[in-house]
């Protein structure tokens, strides 16, 4: 089995703001950086904000912008996984206003007509413009779309996946499909079972944070991230390994300790822990081996860079202070010391002196029956594979 390795790109100096202050020469540089640490793969997010500007209205200028930083990627020597619907990104919620009523409340994503169309509109225009690319890895329908707006019920969830799913396939036919879900998949009742996704997308995904889980045992836990792909596996019953698309932690500054603050986290004051840049070697290195004796498909990193003080004045980092170092790569480009152990991996890997193993197998109940109580079960499960794991 091989096992992929990617990580999340938003550039150092414009974060989020990338595709309306797009400097391709930046970009060119810090792909080039991304395919020297090990990566192979890059996933990008076209905020549907800027993409999708007016309702039935794609920008043809942000589609072109897409398009080249894709080019850049790929003359890095990388594969690219655009991200097709993003509105939920690292604590802020990015609604293009005409989905907004005159109170600031979105339209209904899932169900809305107008709403629905546009979204397929926007996914058609990409997958038109990139399907032919041969860099593309696959297209991801949507990130954590749940927590932008929770599907008011189960059907509407999976409806809303099909007619995106369907839209790419009827575009770009044989391109692999993901869909960018996280612990509340697992671990709540949000109407976006994993299953209900298996059974529309080619692949499955996974985003696992101990910094936002109740159920880990620590930040630095390195279980719940192996342990969540093992259980997405077992609940989609596609019987393929899971990608975990998101892992990671933010840092403190070079040479400090780590920390904990506390931070806003989607509106609520929240601990959260700044790990000291030797802490987050360790984190990564134990969680790869983990991933690969588990059976996982690959992991991508969360993310490629810490961001400029320039951009601290501007949401989210105004108030998403662990936003601002969650990167592998410090907001002067200089590397942490995370990025060799993705080089050594990669270079494991690569020899094949990398341990792999099978899917690990975690479930003892249906799927039905794990999302009648999805919290009791996750928390059940996790307490079992963690002591097995001893």
């Amino acid at each position: 089995m091989s096992f992929e390795l990617g990580v999340n790109y938003w550039p150092r100096r414009s974060a989020m703001y990338m595709w309306r202050e797009l400097d391709l020469g930046e970009v060119r540089e810090e792909m080039a950086q991304i395919a020297s640490i090990g990566f192979e793969v890059v996933r990008l997010f076209p905020l549907t904000q800027d993409f999708l500007p007016r309702a039935l209205s794609v920008d043809e200028k942000m589609i072109a912008r897409l398009v080249d930083v894709v080019e850049a990627a790929k003359d890095a020597g990388l594969k690219v996984v655009p991200t097709l619907v993003v509105i939920n990104m690292s604590g802020q919620m990015w609604w293009p206003e005409w989905m907004l009523d005159k109170s600031g409340r979105p339209g209904d994503l899932f169900s809305d007509p107008v709403i629905l169309k546009s979204q397929a509109l926007l996914v058609e225009s990409c997958a038109r413009a990139l399907g032919s690319n041969e860099a593309i890895r696959a297209f991801d329908l949507a990130n954590e779309i749940d927590d932008a707006q929770r599907p008011r019920s189960r059907d509407a969830g999976r409806e809303w996946a099909s007619v995106l799913g369907d839209t790419i396939r009827r575009v770009s036919p044989g391109i692999p499909i993901r869909i960018g879900n996280h612990l509340p998949s697992l671990s709540t009742t949000n109407n976006m079972r994993v299953d209900d996704l298996g059974a529309i997308t080619n692949e499955d995904t996974m985003h696992a944070y101990p910094l936002y889980s109740e159920v880990a045992r620590s930040f630095l836990d390195p279980e719940l991230v192996p342990f969540s792909c093992a259980l997405t596996s077992a609940l989609s019953g596609r019987g393929r390994p899971t990608l975990m698309q998101e892992f990671g932690l933010c840092t403190a500054s070079p040479g400090r300790m780590g920390q904990t603050i506390t931070d806003d986290f989607l509106g609520t004051p929240t601990p959260q822990y700044l790990a000291s840049e030797e802490e987050a070697a360790k984190y990564y290195d134990e969680v790869l081996e983990r991933l690969a004796k588990t059976g996982a498909a690959g992991a991508y990193a969360w993310c490629y860079a810490d961001y400029n003080s320039r951009l601290f004045d501007r949401p989210p980092f105004t108030t998403a202070v662990r936003e601002r170092t969650f990167g592998l790569v410090r907001a002067d480009g200089s590397e942490k010391p995370v990025t060799d152990v993705f080089r050594r991996f990669r270079k494991r890997r690569d020899s094949g002196e990398l341990a792999t193993g099978r899917i690990a197998e975690v479930l003892d109940v249906s799927a039905d029956e794990y999302y009648r109580a999805p919290s009791a079960h996750f928390k059940r499960l996790y307490g079992r594979w963690v002591s097995l794991s001893q």
